[in-house]
């Protein structure tokens, strides 16, 4: 997964497409702060940093990604506009991969993201290494989504006291087991919808809930809809495209 951080939204959105068309996961952000509060329940393997806006060639950028718990030794290809010679050594000497032009052709993009994920030691397309907690406690939860799972079993599978998976979850993604087992199972349910799927007491039972009516609240409470409001809204925003 690519993580594209700029605070141009035009750049993010352009970017976001041309990787999308290829099957690159992306996701995106216009800072590092904006990205950590949406509790990403994935960890990038590449970042796009955007230091166009930036007087220091990405320097404190840099800084802040190695001052974030797992990001610390995340690979970085920076964009700026403009690109020049000074502008990609300084890039190279924070620490970036390379440095390209924000206008950059998207084919040039994509062929330089898909070499980059190859090389990468944490992508799917590299040997597999092996997993952090984060990654550990994610895998487990998408691993058991159907299996109606609950604090005390995530961690018994994790082979962690319920009060160590209390304090990693804090510590990782800034909530609780349970928030983050709701969480994920909504972020689920939203995606089989975004494909298709419109039968509610279905939804409930692929991600898990026995009770249809704990479902519709849950996702009320995550996405401030219920699932057939949010299928309504999805479908009308098809039909305006």
């Amino acid at each position: 997964m690519i993580l594209v951080l700029s605070p141009q939204e035009g750049l993010r959105k352009r970017f976001e497409e041309a990787l999308k068309a290829q099957h690159i996961e992306v996701a995106h952000a216009p800072d590092l702060a904006s990205w950590t509060e949406q509790n990403s329940l994935r960890l990038p393997h590449l970042a796009i940093l955007d230091i166009s806006h930036t007087s220091d060639a990405g320097a404190a950028l840099m800084e802040e990604l190695d001052q974030t718990e797992d990001l610390n030794m995340l690979w970085v290809l920076m964009v700026s506009v403009p690109c020049t010679i000074n502008h990609r050594i300084q890039s190279l000497r924070n620490g970036a991969l390379d440095c390209l032009a924000a206008d950059v052709d998207s084919e040039e993009l994509v062929l330089k993201a898909q070499r980059l994920l190859g090389l990468c030691p944490r992508s799917k397309y590299a040997p597999p290494a092996e997993m952090t907690e984060r990654e550990r406690i994610v895998a487990m939860i998408q691993k058991s989504l159907r299996q109606n799972i609950n604090v005390e079993s995530l961690a018994l599978a994790l082979h962690m006291s319920r009060s160590s998976l209390q304090r990693a979850c804090i510590r990782h993604f800034k909530i609780g087991p349970k928030e983050l087992i709701t969480q994920h199972k909504i972020q689920q349910a939203m995606r089989l919808i975004d494909l298709g799927s419109n039968n509610v007491a279905s939804l409930a039972f692929t991600v898990g809930y026995s009770n249809v009516n704990n479902f519709i609240s849950a996702f009320k409470r995550q996405t401030n809809q219920t699932p057939k409001e949010y299928m309504k809204t999805k479908h009308l925003l098809e039909e305006a495209s």
